[in-house]
């Protein structure tokens, strides 16, 4: 890991002083990101299990810094929800929770684990250029996150900071040939999506720690929001989103400005959503294919591109289960279940997974393929396609959404234009608000809870 010396990662003197994090009233520079995670650090147990809960981007920043150099294990749950974060705090040996907002608490965790508040910034200790720099123990399995459990139930991944680090090293290159003027051409990142996803912690966290270039603290959600978020530097800011921030971008109308590029994933990304955000921004819109298990893997330009080119250092099989993965910055090979069509130089294309096809009234379709279309359904704010797992033949896909009614004979004639009459959805169940996890995705068993209400409902009518 020598590349990775002079890195604020690693508290080097060339960017103590430099700043990490910008603020609302002021910025932290590197610097004070080290001594405050040594003062959080000496809170710690060293065999604790540290559950980093911090919702603001430096409250994070100083939680991750300080569980690593404490040598703790460090969790980060797929999802805020209280039964998911009750049942690991209980399956997990010397958990401590660790929030920067007292409100954030739940009284429920303290019967499970220790429970503490960190405001970073509240307190400060005199710390010399030595005491700072330190010496991570790369190859440790201290990260624990968790796949998002859309196709069932989240599944543990341990990672290494070494490992992590060298995923940022390799996005960071991509971006240098991605970009005008690469890496260096973007000021800040701009994140929406929540640190403890593997996606937001790739691009808010571990590459501004291998890079230096600062993020912002907020993460901002709304149309409105963003765009006052890009425009309060004065430098060009990656904006790290998923496709459905794209979306509500877009219906709104909403410019863009002070964009050097947009990076975006969890999801499929369409095309002419993508053409219509690099409208807004003026900026390239850049997608991430990837996973919890290995980080990013490949990247293409989706406005312009169809087919995917694989990162650095990455290498690709076509398997009987999905695709083989081999990668410099995750435990190789891995298998992943989307199928592949691999071009000669090493490009591919998307071709789906054996998992995602479904078979209505006899004809089969990627339930993936379906829900991309439902990026461009005109009036709807969000939106999935879901099929009941009775089995049974007869069965046929129903749309839940959220947001402003649809005009039932109006949205029916839109998809019958776009898709296979057989997977037009029978019915329109409508909820307050999709159970979406920070990163976008939806846990399949939330879907199955929203349709067994629906049930009930119509049942007892």
């Amino acid at each position: 890991m020598e590349q990775l010396r002079d890195t604020p990662l690693l508290a080097a003197i060339s960017h103590l002083d430099h700043c990490a994090v910008i603020g609302e009233n002021r910025q932290w520079t590197w610097r004070e990101v080290h001594t405050d995670s040594m003062t959080l650090a000496l809170r710690l147990e060293p065999r604790a299990a540290v559950f980093n809960l911090c919702n603001s981007r430096i409250g994070f920043l100083v939680a991750w810094l300080a569980a690593l150099r404490r040598g703790c294990l460090q969790l980060l749950p797929p999802s805020g929800g209280l039964a998911e974060l009750t049942a690991l705090l209980q399956s997990t040996p010397d958990p401590v929770v660790v929030v920067d907002d007292p409100q954030a608490l739940q009284p429920d965790w303290a019967r499970h684990a220790r429970c503490l508040v960190h405001v970073p910034g509240a307190t400060s200790r005199a710390a010399t250029n030595d005491d700072l720099a330190w010496s991570p123990p790369w190859d440790a399995p201290l990260v624990r996150l968790y796949t998002s459990g859309s196709t069932g139930t989240p599944e543990p991944q341990v990672k290494t900071l070494g490992h992590l680090a060298q995923g940022a090293l390799v996005l960071a290159r991509r971006l240098d040939t991605s970009i005008a003027g690469g890496r260096s051409a973007l000021g800040r990142i701009v994140c929406s999506v929540p640190p403890q996803h593997m996606f937001g912690l790739e691009t808010s966290v571990m590459l501004p720690l291998v890079i230096g270039v600062p993020v912002l603290d907020r993460r901002p959600l709304l149309p409105a929001d963003i765009g006052a978020a890009l425009e309060s530097g004065s430098d060009a800011a990656a904006w790290v989103a998923t496709p459905l921030h794209l979306r509500a971008v877009a219906q709104a109308g909403q410019a863009l400005p002070r964009c050097g590029a947009v990076i975006a994933s969890t999801m499929p990304l369409a095309s002419d959503l993508a053409a219509r955000v690099e409208a807004l921004s003026d900026a390239p819109v850049l997608e991430i294919y990837g996973s919890t298990e290995t980080g990013v893997v490949a990247m293409r330009r989706t406005a312009h591109d169809t087919r995917w080119r694989a990162v650095a250092e990455v290498r690709l099989q076509a398997a009987e289960d999905g695709t083989r993965v081999w990668g410099s910055h995750f435990p190789s090979p891995r298998t992943l279940p989307d199928r592949m069509e691999i071009r000669s130089d090493g490009d591919f294309v998307l071709l789906g997974r054996q998992g995602d096809l479904i078979k209505v009234g006899g004809r089969r379709a990627s339930l993936a393929g379906l829900n991309l279309l439902l990026q461009g359904l005109p009036g709807l704010a969000d939106g999935v396609f879901y099929l009941p797992a009775t089995g049974a033949p007869t069965e046929r896909l129903l749309l839940i959404y959220a947001g402003p009614e649809l005009d039932r004979r109006v949205a029916q004639a839109w998809l019958r234009q776009h898709m296979d009459p057989a997977f037009l959805p029978r019915a329109f169940i409508r909820t307050e608000q999709l159970p979406r996890a920070g990163a976008g995705k939806l846990p399949r068993a939330a879907l199955d809870r929203l349709y067994g209400d629906w049930l009930a409902r119509k049942g007892a009518a």
